[in-house]
């Protein structure tokens, strides 16, 4: 029998470091299927090379499986486009063994024939790897054929990967991660945090987000006694600060209510602090003080915008009041809150963005996380009705990565041409002097509110500081 060792890498490099969570999932279902991960963990390797190298003549592997968490940073002020540094390592393992390179990952799964041309890797799941990394590996050794493995991709192969054909993975019934793959703790001591997910999947109808593509557009619910399982198990590694990694942890609500009773019924709420990535609706006082007493400390609002026409064009289905309204419950829950705006979209003016910032301040949420330019990813519905005005370089609402990049891979961001780059002084003008505003102007490089190589977080992480980076902001610079 051929053999069952697979390895694992991780090629983020991003500060403060982001445990790979996909990756330690994937882990862990392939060790309960029979097969042996190993996990080669590049980001916090001195010399990645030389660290790949030992990996590599560490065992004999049946493939190499890289994780492909980032294909950018989504970010204007920077626009790092992080998978060339992906394909890098891709082809050093190629370089240096004749192992087939198979990717996988949210960014993989975002444009999936896109980024394995780019990369030069063999094959790539799209999907979920618990699902399709054992199938992909009984087919290397024979026990099924290649074209059953759900979500697998091939080098050489041409036209858009069929959503249906996507590996996804039935979070219902499988059991807690032992999160036993990663230096969780490490990862807990310099990047401040451990993610955990309660459910998969995202229905909402959002024109820029890849999020229902790469996790599906139906969401799969775990079982509130999976999660707390999955907390139990980072807390015997001393881990005691956590975020939820759903993309709406209140949707749906009465899930979000389970989950909650179901740690402080384990008695572990009072030993734990959380944060959430949450939907304005629905969202009411009762939901945030069961989430206050589950331990919820931090909530992220990704409101991206306040006037109603950007919201209705965004795809966003709730209002201001909406918006106001939970800020005001996590207020009377003692729970600190963020709300994330995405600005620039189309129809974007200068009145659409004073009225937003105005009606922002007024509510008063804890920080606001102000993101100028909408990054267009490939698949999304933003992405389709780019690649319908034609080519990339003849728009004048596209910024960045313009030239020979039709197929919206590398940084690319939407900015409404009728308040085009002016958006970044006029924003900052708009927020001048309240601290609750974070906003990094790509034409000052006096400020670095991007979480990516952020040396204000590594800093503060490395004193001690524990939580959502918004949250160490916010503490670190009152």
């Amino acid at each position: 029998m051929k053999t069952r060792e697979v390895l694992l890498v991780n090629p983020n490099f991003m500060r403060p470091p982001v445990a790979p969570l996909g990756l330690e999932y994937t882990a862990d279902a392939l060790a309960r299927e029979g097969f042996a991960p190993v996990v080669c963990d590049l980001a916090f390797a001195e010399d990645w090379r030389t660290t790949l190298d030992a990996a590599l003549d560490s065992g004999r592997f049946a493939a190499v499986l890289v994780s492909v968490r980032n294909i950018d940073d989504s970010y204007f002020a920077s626009q790092d486009f992080v998978l060339a540094r992906t394909a890098e390592v891709v082809a050093w393992i190629k370089l240096h063994s004749d192992l087939p390179v198979c990717l996988g990952g949210v960014g993989f799964s975002c444009a999936p024939r896109e980024v394995l041309s780019f990369t030069g890797a063999d094959y790539g799941i799209a999907g979920d790897g618990e699902a399709g990394a054992p199938a992909f590996l009984r087919a290397l050794t024979g026990e099924r054929d290649l074209e059953s493995v759900p979500g697998i991709v091939r080098s050489g192969e041409d036209g858009p990967v069929a959503e249906q054909s996507f590996a996804r993975t039935d979070v219902a019934v499988a059991p807690a991660s032992r999160r036993c793959f990663l230096d969780n703790r490490r990862y807990f001591e310099e990047g401040g945090q451990a993610g955990i997910e309660t459910k998969r999947g995202c229905a909402m109808p959002c024109v820029y987000c890849s999020e229902p593509l790469a996790k599906g557009r139906v969401m799969r619910l775990r079982t509130p006694e999976a999660v707390v399982g999955e907390v139990g198990a980072l807390l015997e590694q001393g881990i005691d600060v956590f975020h939820l990694c759903d993309s709406e942890f209140n949707v749906p609500g009465d899930h979000a209510f389970a989950v909650c009773e179901a740690l402080c019924a384990a008695g572990v709420h009072e030993r734990i602090r959380w944060y959430a990535y949450v939907y304005p609706v629905p969202f009411d006082l009762e939901l945030a003080r069961a989430m206050a007493r589950a331990g919820c400390v931090g909530l992220d609002f990704g409101v991206d915008h306040l006037d109603e026409g950007m919201l209705r064009r965004l795809g966003r289905r709730y209002t201001a009041e909406d918006v106001r309204c939970a800020v005001a419950a996590c207020r009377d829950a003692g729970i600190a809150v963020m709300c994330d705006m995405l600005l620039g979209g189309p129809g974007e003016t200068r009145e659409t963005l004073s009225h937003a910032i105005a009606s922002m301040r007024e509510f008063a949420p804890d920080r606001v996380g102000l993101s100028c330019g909408v990054r267009v990813y490939p698949y999304t519905p933003l992405g389709r009705a780019v690649r319908d005005m034609g080519p990339v370089r003849d728009n004048p609402h596209l910024h960045g990565a313009t030239m020979d990049n039709d197929d919206l891979l590398r940084p690319v961001f939407y900015v409404d041409a009728g308040i085009g780059l002016d958006i970044h002084d006029y924003v900052e003008t708009l927020v001048a002097g309240d601290a609750r505003f974070l906003h990094a102007n790509p034409n000052r490089k006096d400020g670095n509110y991007n979480y990516n190589d952020n040396t204000v977080l590594v800093e503060a992480i490395r004193g001690g500081k524990r939580g959502a980076y918004w949250d160490i902001l916010r503490r670190v610079r009152r």
